[in-house]
């Protein structure tokens, strides 16, 4: 998908919001496609900070809250390029993460783009031995019982994180390259007495995937097993950790019957395996997964 076209629609919803932010600023993660000249030109209010190169989903945000808690942000709205936001989602974000002190951040209700009635996270879940799931997901909006509350975890798609939570929880942990640092970031938070919360009144609207290739794609596969590895091993105990392994066994093997080309998967569960057993996370970069160009 047009990542630069998918940037234009989101800087668009973010500049329209009422009251408006106080300050915008695009982190370009190391794109190739001309997106920082385009939006320096189309966006002239928007800050850019230009990377060199792709530090990934986690590294790349760092350097994004570095940049703003250096200038003073009271807090920061943790936005993915491929969303759009509801006119007053800032606005209710804000109203709900100043109820509390103790608040460290606040996800909104994020639906799907297409179909735009469909919910793909109504607050976070961790169940069982360590089992991450969104609350809601493809559930259509007025089926769900749905109220404001505490969540075990923000999506970093969209949430709105306190100054003060960050100083105290610190940055997202580059090791997880992309997937499951909100959560992580999350546990780190309530182990240190803070709360997360889920604001549905505060919209946002998705292009699942559209960044990672869409669908469970082997890019995907991989690093949902390795992150969910790094997950279990800093925050499950190892009873929950034993039976979080057969858990992810047999998700792996479902998928096993789906999947065409199998390799990522394997390296996925493999990884998995050996993270769970004390061994550091393999150095994988995501380049490593994309599809081969066909051949001319």
């Amino acid at each position: 998908m047009d990542q630069l076209r998918l940037t234009r629609e989101c800087l668009t919803s973010v500049l329209a919001m009422d009251p408006p932010p106080d300050h915008v600023l695009l982190v370009d993660n190391g794109s190739k496609d001309g997106t920082a000249g385009a939006v320096r030109t189309e966006f002239p209010g928007v800050e850019v900070l230009r990377l060199v190169t792709n530090l990934y989903f986690a590294g790349g945000v760092n350097e994004g809250i570095r940049h703003a808690l250096a200038q003073g942000a009271g807090s920061i709205l943790l936005l993915n390029n491929d969303v759009v936001l509801h006119r007053g989602a800032l606005a209710a974000l804000a109203k709900a993460l100043d109820q509390d002190p103790k608040r460290a951040a606040v996800s909104p209700k994020i639906f799907t783009y297409d179909p735009p009635d469909v919910i793909w996270f109504a607050g976070g879940l961790v169940r069982g031995p360590g089992l991450i799931r969104h609350r809601g997901v493809n559930v259509k909006d007025g089926k769900l019982k749905d109220a404001p509350g505490p969540t075990e975890y923000v999506s970093g798609a969209a949430a709105l994180i306190g100054r003060s939570a960050l100083l105290t929880v610190g940055l997202l942990d580059p090791d997880y390259v992309m997937y499951v640092e909100d959560v992580d970031w999350s546990a780190r938070a309530r182990e240190k007495g803070l709360t997360l919360w889920y604001e549905p009144a505060a919209k946002v609207w998705h292009h699942v995937s559209a960044t990672s290739g869409g669908g469970l794609t082997p890019l995907k596969a991989y690093y949902r097993l390795r992150s969910g590895g790094l997950y279990l091993a800093r925050h499950a105990t190892p009873g929950r950790r034993a039976l979080a392994w057969f858990a992810y066994l047999a998700w792996t093997l479902k998928l096993l019957l789906r999947f065409r080309s199998t390799g990522a998967l394997l390296a996925g569960f493999f990884d998995f395996t050996r993270i769970l057993l004390g061994a550091k996370p393999p150095v994988r970069k995501p380049e490593s997964f994309a599809r081969p160009a066909p051949r001319r």
